[in-house]
C-alpha cells in the first residue's frame, strides 16, 4: 500500500485545525502521517513555501504520495487513494454564508495530490507568492510545462475568414456616434478575440472595455480573471454587473439585451451560453455621453482608460431584446453577413471590420460611420477548436469552515500581496513558462522554531 501524507499550511486558526484533525481522523480509513506547517512570522502567509516544507518532511517520513489541504476544508465525501499522476480532489463545496468561492474547471486548490516523483519533478510549489492567491495556479502550469499528464477540454471555434481591427491596449480606439435611448428595447453584439489583458501595475484590477459609452461606463470589459462581464447603473447611480464565469479562450460572442417593457430586463450570453439577467428600474445615464467607444472605457480621460488589446471582427446594434436562440445563431455564425436571418430588419447599426475607408469604418445600416483611431486591418483566419489544459478532478464534496474573506470581494482584492500575486502569474502565464527550474523546492530557505510529533500527527513550527 502506498503511503500517505497530508500536508496543511496552518497559522492562528486552532479551532480550525482541532476541528479538522478530528474530521480526518474518522473519515479517512486508511494509515497516513498529517503534517502541518506553522508560520510563525510576521510576513504575509506563503502557502506555497509551506506546502514545500511539508513535502521534505513527508519525504523523510517515506511518503509514497501526498495530499496539499487548506485547513478549513473538511471532506464530506472525498477520494484520498493514490494516483500516478496530479489530481485535484474537489467536485463540490459546501460553502458558509458570505464565503463565495466558484469551482472553474481549471481550480487546482484547496485539496490537491501530487505523487512524489511529480512534484520532485515540477520542483514544488514557487516559494515567491506571499498573501492569497496563484500559487495553485503556477503550480498548474509547472505541471503543463513539464508534460505532466493532465486532462483537457476542446472549446470549439465557430469562425470565419475574415478582417478585423487590431486594438493595441494602449491609444487604440473606435469611436461612434451614440444613438442609444435607455426608454427602448435593445441589444448589443460583439465579436472578438483577447490578446491579453491589459495589466495597470498600479491598479487594484485590471478591467479592458471591449466596448462603451463612457461617464459612469456602461461596458462591456475583460478583467483580470478573463471574466467578461457588462456592467450598467440604474436610476440611483448603484451598478449592475453580470459576470460570464467562462474563460473566454479563442474568439468570444458576446451578445447584451435590454427589456424596457413593464418588468425591465437586462441580459448578458456570452458564446451562445445565457450568463444571467438582472432587473432594473430604469437605465442611467447610457444617452449622456455622445459616444459609444470600442477598445476603451474613455480615450479622453487622464486615466482609467481602461485599454482594450485584442481584435473586433465584427459589432452590431439592434433595436429589439435578441433571445437565446438569435444569440445562439450569432454564435456560431461563420456567414459573411447577417443580412440573412430572419432578425436583420432589425439591424439598427452594423460593423463588418472588413469595410474601412481610410479612418472611417463604415456603418452597413445607417448613417453612423465610426471614426478609427490607431487601430490596423489584420487578416483573420478560420481557427482551429482549441484544446484548453485542465486538472484531472475526482468527485469529493468538501465542506468549507466559517473564516474571514481574504482573497477577492466585492470586485477588489483583500490584500495588495494578492494583485502581486496576480501580476506575477499573468507574466509567466503569457509567456507559457513557468520559472520552476530556478524557485522551488531546490532553493527553498527556511528556519525550523520548533516542531513536535505524536503518533501520525507532525507540527512544524517555521521562519520564512
Amino acid at each position: 500500500m502506498k503511503k500517505l501524507g497530508i500536508i496543511v499550511p496552518y497559522r492562528n486558526r486552532p479551532n480550525q485545525l482541532s476541528q479538522f484533525k478530528q474530521h480526518l481522523k474518522n473519515f479517512i480509513p486508511q494509515p497516513y502521517q498529517l503534517i502541518v506547517v506553522e508560520q510563525t512570522d510576521n510576513k504575509e502567509f506563503n502557502r506555497g513555501k509551506l506546502l514545500n516544507i511539508g513535502f521534505l518532511k513527508a519525504e523523510e517520513l517515506g511518503c509514497d504520495y501526498v495530499v496539499f489541504h487548506d485547513v478549513d476544508m473538511l471532506p464530506l465525501s472525498a477520494d484520498y487513494s493514490y494516483s500516478d499522476f496530479p489530481v485535484h480532489l474537489i467536485s463540490d463545496l459546501k460553502l458558509p454564508p458570505g464565503i463565495k468561492r466558484d469551482l472553474f474547471d481549471n481550480y487546482f486548490g484547496g485539496v490537491t495530490l501530487f505523487p512524489a516523483n511529480i512534484y520532485r519533478q515540477i520542483n514544488g510549489y514557487s516559494n515567491n507568492y506571499f498573501g492569497w492567491g496563484f500559487e495553485d495556479d503556477d503550480v498548474f502550469l509547472r505541471c503543463i510545462e513539464n508534460g505532466i499528464n493532465i486532462d483537457t477540454k476542446i472549446i470549439p471555434q465557430y469562425t470565419r475568414n475574415t478582417v478585423g481591427l487590431e486594438f493595441n491596449g494602449k491609444d487604440s480606439f473606435v469611436g461612434i456616434k451614440n444613438t442609444l435611448k435607455s426608454t427602448r428595447n435593445f441589444s448589443i453584439y460583439t465579436s472578438f478575440n483577447i490578446s491579453k489583458v491589459n495589466s495597470i501595475e498600479k491598479e487594484i484590477t485590471d478591467n479592458n472595455s471591449i466596448f462603451s459609452i463612457p461617464g459612469f461606463d456602461t461596458t462591456l470589459t475583460i478583467n483580470s480573471f478573463f471574466d467578461v462581464y457588462f456592467q450598467f447603473w440604474k436610476k440611483d447611480l448603484s451598478s449592475i454587473s453580470l459576470t460570464s464565469k467562462l474563460f473566454p479562450q479563442g474568439h468570444v460572442n458576446a451578445l447584451v439585451t435590454i427589456n424596457n417593457t413593464t418588468s425591465p430586463l437586462v441580459t448578458l450570453y456570452i458564446n451562445g451560453i445565457k450568463v444571467g439577467s438582472n432587473g432594473f428600474d430604469k437605465l442611467s445615464l447610457i444617452q449622456k455621453s455622445s459616444m459609444l467607444y470600442l477598445g476603451v472605457g474613455d480615450p479622453n480621460r487622464e486615466e482609467k482608460n481602461n485599454w482594450f488589446k485584442g481584435i473586433i471582427d465584427r459589432f452590431a446594434i439592434f433595436d429589439t431584446d435578441l433571445n437565446k436562440k438569435d444569440s445562439l445563431y450569432l454564435s456560431s455564425c461563420t456567414d459573411f453577413t447577417l443580412f440573412n436571418k430572419e432578425y436583420s430588419q432589425n439591424i439598427k447599426h452594423y460593423y463588418e471590420m472588413l469595410n474601412v475607408n481610410g479612418n472611417t469604418l463604415m456603418d452597413l445600416v445607417g448613417n453612423n460611420d465610426g471614426y478609427i483611431h490607431n487601430c490596423e486591418q489584420v487578416y483573420t483566419p478560420v481557427q482551429k477548436d482549441i484544446k484548453k489544459p485542465l486538472p484531472h478532478r475526482r468527485k469529493g464534496e468538501f465542506k468549507v469552515l466559517p473564516h474571514k474573506e481574504n482573497g477577492y470581494k466585492d470586485g477588489y482584492w483583500v490584500n495588495w500581496a494578492s494583485r502581486e500575486n496576480q501580476l506575477r502569474y499573468l507574466r509567466k502565464y503569457y509567456e507559457n513558462r513557468s520559472d520552476y527550474q530556478k524557485d522551488g523546492l531546490s532553493t527553498l530557505k527556511y528556519t525550523i522554531r520548533n516542531s513536535f510529533n505524536n503518533g501520525n500527527y507532525n507540527h512544524l513550527e517555521v521562519k520564512l
